[in-house]
């Protein structure tokens, strides 16, 4: 017999993060089976009617949970890089190393994106979030990118187009290796990464 899950009050924003976490737990445990409001009602411990109340639509919840995944893992990189001593091109080896490490080289966030990027492409709520993080990860790297240049020799370059670019293959890297690890090791994947700025630095893009 099913257990009802228990009421437990807290303030709203409280329990919006609590359904966003259980959301991410169970497309973590089951893939797209798990987005059912009941597999989240169920994992987060209130009724299916107190998620009602918090998100008018289950899509308003997937893309708050798309938003709050992304965002902490590109957080956490960002904080690595902050916290590292050195010139502009260290800081981006330092971003890269963070990249190819556990925090984002993990197999089980290939379920999870998975269904997102099956919504996205449904849900006009999961795309802008979709859109919204993305956006936020080439910003990222074009600051990088920026940053490189004043600090050194190398050439004016498109940095828009520079960043898209290195956004590119970082996605492709690491979905190539969520599929396959054997493909290649992640310190293979940083050698990749570090040449793509060598060349970059040496002209390969300049205006």
């Amino acid at each position: 017999m099913t257990e009802t899950p228990k009421f437990r009050r807290q303030a709203p924003d409280a329990r919006k993060k609590d359904l966003v976490k259980a959301t991410i737990r169970c497309l973590e445990k089951k893939g797209s089976d798990g987005l059912s409001v009941r597999s989240i009602s169920s994992e987060a411990g209130i009724s299916v009617g107190l998620i009602n109340h918090h998100y008018p639509s289950k899509d308003d919840l997937i893309a708050d949970a798309y938003e709050k995944l992304a965002t902490d893992i590109l957080q956490n990189v960002v904080d690595i890089v902050a916290e590292t001593n050195g010139s502009p091109r260290e800081k981006m080896s330092a971003f890269f190393k963070a990249y190819f490490s556990s925090i984002v080289l993990d197999q089980k966030f290939l379920r999870i994106w998975i269904v997102f990027w099956h919504m996205s492409d449904k849900s006009e709520q999961v795309r802008l979030s979709h859109d919204k993080t993305n956006a936020g990860f080439r910003q990222q790297i074009e600051l990088m990118l920026r940053d490189l240049v004043k600090s050194s020799e190398t050439p004016e370059f498109n940095y828009r187009l520079a960043a898209i670019g290195l956004s590119g293959m970082l996605d492709g890297l690491w979905l190539e290796w969520c599929l396959n690890p054997d493909v290649f090791s992640p310190e293979e994947g940083l050698m990749l990464c570090e040449g793509w700025v060598d060349g970059l630095m040496a002209g390969a893009f300049k205006l």
